[in-house]
């Protein structure tokens, strides 16, 4: 990559992901990664890897009836290449048990998934929480704000491999949940493909903050900025065209699933 370009970190927390039964390929998602302790988890939806609908259970690949086994996660090699390789994570195990780790309450219907994966030292990835600026630790998105879904719709990038930023509003309350679940609305004509995406609130300050103290790394802030929770998919998503509100399960349910089974 040019040294001149600077481009926004968070175009690097979201990666292509295909649902795999062995080498076939069923569908195209979205994933990012997080880090707790001294953990790497790759967040998705729940329907990404276990080519289901998780209200229906039906079969997503009509073609196949299958079940993904294993998921192949296109991330650089580095920072300064734009050269990708194939990581290819297991999802089943041997008896054919689900490797990933769901809500502890609502399972399959919180339709997001963390797997613990170690991510091999020759490839470069960033966590979509270390993107976000210093000094918003009290920052919260609310109703009407404009936030954006970074994902691959239909498989598309913006080029290099890097997410294609899907301009959204919440159209819900985030302080309600919907239908008893920690999930909010957003207005936006999405498409499939970005299921698993992160979800961003990000608009810049009137004043940019910057902490120069001599006993501190200097920490800038431009934007207010938040991870809102991961995107998975449409409400009436039969007419590609007339779908417009997307699901984004709040970030607490990350929490919930990686507390349920590793604190």
């Amino acid at each position: 990559m040019n040294e001149s370009i600077t481009l926004d970190p968070l175009s690097y927390t979201s990666y292509y992901v295909e649902s795999c039964f062995n080498e076939t390929f069923l569908a195209s998602g979205t994933c990012f990664f997080i880090k707790r302790k001294d953990s790497t988890f790759l967040i998705t939806n729940w329907h990404v890897v276990s080519g289901r609908n998780n209200e229906s259970l039906e079969y997503l690949d009509k073609i196949h009836a299958a079940i993904p086994n294993n998921l192949k996660v296109h991330i650089f090699k580095n920072q300064e290449i734009v050269e990708r390789e194939i990581f290819t994570i297991p999802i089943l195990d041997e008896e054919e048990n689900p490797l990933w780790l769901e809500h502890p309450s609502f399972k399959e219907k919180v339709d997001v998934i963390a797997i613990k994966v170690d991510i091999p030292s020759n490839l470069y990835i960033v966590y979509v929480e270390d993107a976000i600026e210093p000094y918003n630790e009290k920052t919260k998105a609310n109703i009407k704000d404009d936030v954006f879904v970074l994902g691959f719709p239909f498989g598309i990038s913006e080029g290099e491999g890097f997410p294609i930023w899907k301009r959204a509003s919440i159209a819900s309350e985030p302080k309600i949940d919907i239908l008893g679940r920690p999930l909010i609305y957003i207005d936006t004509a999405s498409r499939s493909g970005m299921s698993g995406s992160p979800v961003i609130y990000k608009e810049r300050r009137p004043m940019v903050i910057c902490d120069t103290e001599p006993s501190k790394a200097t920490k800038i802030s431009q934007y207010y900025m938040e991870f809102v929770g991961v995107y998975s998919g449409r409400i009436g998503a039969e007419d590609e065209f007339k779908a417009q509100l997307g699901r984004v399960w709040k970030r607490q349910v990350i929490e919930d699933i990686i507390n349920d089974n590793y604190c």
